[in-house]
């Protein structure tokens, strides 16, 4: 069972200083009560585990939930830029637990109306 939980085009604090991941994404990792932050491990279409701190801000109503941890080094690993994409998977194979994938993504071209991206 895979779940998108969500897919972002790059700005430049992603690329160059952490992602800032969508609000609504929070429910599908579990951090800890009384905890602004939690380990996320997720694995790229070359087989890589990245290691990523998913951390929030501690004032409840605007958390702001950010990835740190490796993500630059994803960035670079992948030679992402601004308006490439990040779309980030989790797989739930019932009894094995939770799995999440990362996968990065260049814009090619337009072609009928329709933005081409590929996988890096």
């Amino acid at each position: 069972l895979k779940m998108q939980l969500f897919s972002k085009e790059l700005s430049s604090t992603d690329i160059n200083h952490r992602l800032a991941i969508p609000t609504a994404s929070l429910e599908a990792f579990e951090i800890p009560p009384g905890e602004h932050s939690v380990d996320v491990l997720a694995m790229d279409a070359d087989g890589n585990v990245w290691y990523f701190l998913l951390s929030t801000r501690t004032n409840e109503t605007h958390p702001k939930p950010v990835f740190y941890g490796d993500w630059r080094q994803f960035v670079q690993n992948k030679d992402l830029r601004v308006g490439d994409k990040v779309i980030f998977e989790m797989e739930d194979d019932l009894g094995d637990g939770v799995r999440f994938r990362i996968r990065a993504q260049k814009y090619v071209f337009r072609l009928w109306g329709e933005n081409i991206w590929v996988d890096v």
